[in-house]
């Protein structure tokens, strides 16, 4: 979101200023169920790789042509950013540059758009051995008015999709949750659980334009409506540019008109829509309903084979999905492993958002002004001594 679109949350000078210092970053909300408080000595937070017990690490990127990154193959990237310098995401490091096309929620954007908590979709490929960034697009899973608020179990409701907020003991981003009510429009970044729960990595309160949008699996789908969440969507040729596929992935957007939703645009998908150039995959989820159970892996609607869950994997864990595109939506995976990311900006290590990307054109040497002459040291004068003169005696 730009920095424009953000808003006092109220009228109080209490209510402004928690909820501009700090919804805005509500990176706190992002641990998934079951899941433990962060230790700050095993890499977690901010800046870290989200490690834990079987976690992923910081990828080396090789340039043999095999595994993520290899020379000229592709990779396709779907997580949560968790850190700067280079940019985070899933333990990968990618290097961006004024060629890195940035766009959110498929409308023009810049890297200074980018922040901690946001799940992006990118393309990176190998050069000079560090993953570079192709394409980078923001991907919120919902934005617009909340429609219920429960201030106590840190839920609510926005275009008919649950989201779910954990805190932890962050105070300041709960005090700040705490200025939210129902009619606030809202832009949420998150992934769903296996029943369509969005667990939100970041909250972003903006100004009202009208626009809103809800991205996410189709739950239900008829010759004249589609189902997100509990969103039902009638199709209509002049609104529909790519028709929903049953359990693909749908983009809606569409406008907030006397309370009710219009959409403007509908766009199915593939659920690994990054065509025939990439062939690496990192994808971040989490685990489905029959984590621990038999049969082929499926994290919504992504066929999974060639590695299994980690041990003590249970349903809604968080994991990621290293491997290469085998078919339309499927992965033939060489690692799958169980992370955790409780992102808070209390824990943050180095800036928050992408330093700006310098030009290409060449630097040139500053050149110092010239040093002003020193003044001279003030000179005493000689002592002239007088001649004795000799008197004549009488």
């Amino acid at each position: 979101m730009n920095g424009a679109d953000a808003k006092p949350f109220g009228l109080s000078t209490l209510r402004a200023t928690a909820a501009a210092l700090t919804l805005a970053l509500l990176g706190a909300c992002a641990a998934a169920p079951q899941q433990a408080a962060l230790d700050p000595k095993n890499g977690d937070g901010l800046g870290g790789t989200g490690i834990s017990s079987g976690g992923i690490k910081t990828a080396q990127v090789n340039t043999r042509g095999d595994g993520i990154g290899g020379t000229g193959i592709g990779t396709g990237i779907v997580g949560t950013i968790t850190g700067f310098g280079s940019i985070i995401v899933n333990g990968l490091e990618l290097e961006f540059n004024t060629s890195t096309a940035v766009v959110s929620d498929g409308r023009p954007a810049s890297l200074q758009d980018l922040r901690i908590g946001q799940v992006v979709q990118g393309i990176a490929r190998t050069r000079e051995g560090k993953l570079t960034l192709d394409t980078l697009d923001i991907q919120h899973a919902v934005t617009g008015p909340i429609s219920a608020i429960d201030q106590a179990t840190q839920t609510m409701t926005v275009l008919g999709q649950r989201v779910r907020l954990n805190l932890g003991g962050d105070k300041a981003a709960a005090d700040a949750f705490k200025t939210l009510q129902a009619g606030d429009v809202v832009s949420v970044s998150g992934q769903r659980l296996a029943d369509g729960t969005i667990i939100a990595t970041r909250v972003d309160q903006k100004h009202d334009d009208g626009r809103v949008i809800v991205r996410g699996n189709v739950g239900a789908l008829t010759a004249t409506s589609v189902r997100v969440g509990e969103l039902d969507v009638a199709l209509s040729p002049d609104t529909t540019v790519s028709a929903p596929k049953a359990g693909g992935r749908v983009v809606i957007s569409g406008r907030m008109i006397n309370g009710q939703f219009a959409p403007d645009v509908i766009n199915g998908g593939d659920m690994l829509p990054f065509g025939a150039t990439v062939a690496d995959v990192s994808l971040e989820a989490y685990a489905p309903a029959n984590a621990g159970g038999s049969g082929p892996l499926n994290v919504h609607g992504v066929t999974i084979t060639g590695a299994a869950l980690p041990p003590g994997t249970v349903t809604n864990d968080r994991i990621i999905v290293t491997g290469k595109i085998d078919g339309p939506d499927k992965i033939a995976a060489a690692a799958i492993a169980k992370v955790r990311t409780l992102v808070t900006v209390l824990q943050a290590q180095g800036s928050a958002r992408p330093a700006a990307v310098r030009p290409d054109t060449p630097r040139f040497e500053r050149v110092n002004p010239p040093q002003r002459p020193e003044r001279p040291q003030s000179v005493t004068p000689p002592v002239i001594e007088r001649p004795v003169i000799e008197r004549p005696t009488a």
